[in-house]
């Protein structure tokens, strides 16, 4: 029987990265990593085939970390997927979009969803 392909992403599982890996390799493994190092470690010692790695998002531009990382870690791109991003406001039932004072998620999503929350 032939070994399951695997692909890494930096994140939870259900975060967006995820949910790009099983877009264009829902026949893949995908294997959460805490950071984007551990996504280049892992596909470098051959524990993994692939990574799902954000470079830029529309809206809050380059993802930093990867643009230092990239160029020192002997791989590279061998493709390209675009991830429309859809954001929910969760509140207890009967909350009022004017009752919230405070919105508490990841850096990056508040970044992407500033305009919105002010």
């Amino acid at each position: 029987m032939p070994r399951l392909k695997k692909i890494v992403f930096q994140g939870e599982p259900g975060a967006n990265s995820h949910l790009a890996c099983q877009e264009v390799h829902p026949d893949y493994e995908a294997v959460p990593c805490p950071t984007f190092e551990d996504c280049f470690g892992a596909v470098s010692r051959g524990e993994a085939d692939l990574a799902m790695i954000p470079i830029e998002n529309s809206v809050a531009g380059r993802v930093a970390d990867i643009h230092h990382l990239l160029p020192t870690s002997g791989l590279h791109i061998v493709g390209e997927h675009f991830l429309p991003i859809r954001f929910q406001l969760m509140a207890p039932k009967g909350t009022k979009l004017s009752d919230i004072r405070t919105v508490h998620s990841h850096i990056h999503a508040l970044g992407q969803c500033r305009k919105i929350i002010r």
